[in-house]
């Protein structure tokens, strides 16, 4: 297995049809699913040459590890072109919809796409520097189809020069209104500008933009973590007081992912096994009379209670004449 990672993406280069696209906007759900990797985006199970590990985003850039099928003796060439250092490309598969190519700040941006496949390439040439797929259709793009595609985006002012759109080189000056420059950071005096100036205000708004973008999803993913890691703890919890749940420990957590209120009362239905006496922390040892002292419980004191005196659970929870 190779530990030299890939860069999937990097969201200050320009690919060679004139785009760029933010790693905040690329989805990674479909993709961590099925991290597949293919050889030069041949999607065929004969093209398949392993999987992608350890994929992470780090200050703008998209990145993963390459994990090959060593036992298929086709991947085994490649695997040891690629140890050797002899190939060092890959080549993003993605899907996207037209109107998330835009133009900001007098530059292609592909806001948006979902991520589903890498692929191992000799040469990241227009053809396979990245597979495009627009709009949900199973057939990529040509070449020529996407430099129409980036031509169709831009203004009428600028030059049509294949797969390097560029703008005239014209000073304006632009009146904005006061919302707009203080928005930008000037003063609600200052009002007339340059373009240049203006897109060099624009651009560092939106790196302040991705930038924020990419914290949010760093903390979104670590309390997902986090989540996931509590859930852990709490079939931990329900195996310790039955050992036989043992065997189902990781349906259970699959289980508390998807629906953890659902996971609860599951867990709840099986006996325990280890004494209540020694189990149950009842908080200084407080008789439970009501279902409120039982509330307050944690699960596995639940779960033993319930087990070791039926008859008090019951009565907990009928409804009294």
């Amino acid at each position: 297995m190779s530990k030299k990672p890939f860069i999937f993406n990097d969201e200050q280069t320009t690919n060679s049809y004139g785009f760029s696209i933010p790693t905040s906007g690329i989805s990674l759900k479909r993709f961590k699913k099925n991290p597949i990797m293919l050889d030069s985006h041949n999607n065929s199970t004969q093209g398949v040459l392993g999987k992608w590990i350890n994929v992470k985003v780090d200050k703008g850039l998209l990145s993963g590890e390459p994990l090959f099928d060593s036992e298929d003796s086709n991947v085994t060439v490649i695997e040891g072109k690629v140890e050797r250092g002899f190939i060092s490309s890959c080549s993003m598969g993605i899907v996207f919809n037209r109107e998330d190519l835009k133009l900001v700040a007098g530059k292609l941006i592909l806001e948006k796409c979902e991520l589903y496949e890498v692929s191992i390439v000799a040469v990241p040439s227009n053809a396979n520097s990245i597979r495009l797929y627009m709009d949900g259709s199973k057939t990529p793009l040509s070449d020529q189809e996407v430099q129409t595609l980036c031509l169709s985006v831009l203004p009428v002012d600028f030059e049509e020069v294949p797969n390097t759109p560029t703008k005239p080189e014209i000073n304006m000056k632009i009146t904005l209104s006061v919302a707009a420059a203080l928005a930008l950071g000037f003063s609600a005096t200052e009002l007339e500008h340059e373009d240049t100036v203006l897109n060099a205000k624009i651009t560092e708004l939106d790196a302040q933009r991705n930038a924020a973008e990419l914290k949010l999803s760093a903390i979104t993913q670590a309390q997902e973590e986090a989540k996931i890691e509590a859930i852990k703890n709490k079939v931990k919890l329900a195996i310790k007081a039955n050992p036989s749940l043992a065997a189902k420990e990781q349906d259970f957590v699959n289980l508390g992912i998807a629906n953890e209120s659902l996971l609860d009362s599951t867990l709840a239905a099986f006996p325990v096994k280890a004494s209540l006496a020694a189990q149950i922390d009842n908080k200084g040892g407080t008789e439970i009379k009501t279902a409120e002292d039982f509330q307050k419980l944690s699960l596995e004191a639940q779960l033993k209670f319930k087990a070791e005196t039926p008859e008090a659970y019951q009565a907990l929870f009928t409804p009294k004449n």
